[in-house]
């Protein structure tokens, strides 16, 4: 596996994915009060408000496909996703739910860190429709962390082949790209995929409040009281998390206290949950410093062991 570039094995947002799956996944409208009104919670996506139901529904036939299917899929956006498990497995045997219900089971399990099931479901959404490039582009997440590189390319290259715009590919086909040393097109990937953000006021607003809790943390940092700052950084990328100067911030500081691979980690968490070009570009940074480290030792250079000391702010 390349080393230099293992901290990027994780792709794809997937609370972005997630949206867009079951955003999108229609429910087959039956007869039955109890479900037409799970349905019409649903569509409102009120989704908390029907788990009494279907738990009834569920005790009542644990094998309606339907059933599981929307108990699931209520499970995933109530933040259950290991709970989604058994029911989308039971709801994946029917024709009827075998696409969506495997693309959750996907989601489902490659979140449990189960690559390899996470695979399997996805190759049951294929079964269905070959061509999907967000199947593809899901597989192609699974193919990486699994550590199987050349179906995560083989993937990437489909999807890409299908619909080269398709937002969905831009995250797997990065990090597949670094992972085969690949950084100038992984760059380029970047270039092509960049779009400029709209700021709301309300966005405006968070950002000056993310600036004062850097400050905060700054200034610990200056006063040579390490471990409050530390508490300080970590308190900004909580309530921050893809601010990217809170984020890159952070990143300086965990390499500064000689935790590279905690910097690293942050930055491939932030890329994966954002798909944000920001991050990715620093990622390809980080990736290239470290090859052309290992270039001049004449070994491979590994994340977080041969990164030097971050000046400080």
């Amino acid at each position: 596996m390349n080393t230099s570039v293992e901290f990027v094995r994780r792709i794809i947002p997937m609370g972005l994915l997630l949206g867009v799956l079951v955003a999108s996944a229609g429910c087959p409208r039956g007869s039955g009060d109890p479900l037409e009104r799970i349905r019409g919670l649903h569509d409102r996506d009120r989704y908390e408000a029907t788990l009494d139901d279907l738990r009834e529904l569920m005790d009542e036939d644990p094998t309606d496909p339907e059933v599981n299917y929307l108990f699931a899929k209520t499970l995933m956006h109530t933040g259950e996703p290991s709970l989604a498990i058994w029911p989308l497995r039971r709801a994946v045997k029917s024709p009827e739910y075998a696409f969506d219900a495997g693309m959750m089971l996907a989601l489902a399990t490659l979140d449990s860190r189960t690559p390899q099931d996470a695979i399997g479901a996805v190759d049951l959404a294929l079964a269905v429709d070959p061509n999907n490039v967000e199947a593809l582009a899901l597989r192609a997440r699974a193919n990486v962390r699994a550590g199987h590189h050349s179906d995560a390319l083989a993937d990437v290259a489909r999807a890409f082949e299908l619909d080269p715009g398709n937002p969905a590919i831009l995250v797997p086909r990065v990090l597949v790209l670094l992972e085969f040393d690949r950084v100038d097109e992984a760059e380029a990937a970047l270039d092509a995929g960049r779009h400029a953000a709209e700021t709301s006021e309300g966005q405006a607003s968070e950002e000056i409040q993310a600036r004062l809790c850097l400050t905060n943390a700054a200034f610990a940092l200056d006063n040579g009281d390490w471990k409050s700052a530390e508490v300080m950084y970590a308190d900004c990328l909580d309530a921050y998390p893809a601010d990217p100067r809170v984020v890159l911030w952070g990143v300086d500081f965990y390499d500064a206290i000689d935790e590279p691979e905690r910097a690293t980690a942050l930055l491939r968490r932030t890329f994966e949950d954002t798909g944000a070009s920001e991050f990715g570009y620093a990622l390809s940074r980080r990736a290239r410093r470290l090859g052309e480290r290992g270039t001049r030792r004449g070994v491979r250079a590994e994340p977080g062991r041969h990164l030097g000391r971050a000046a400080r702010r």
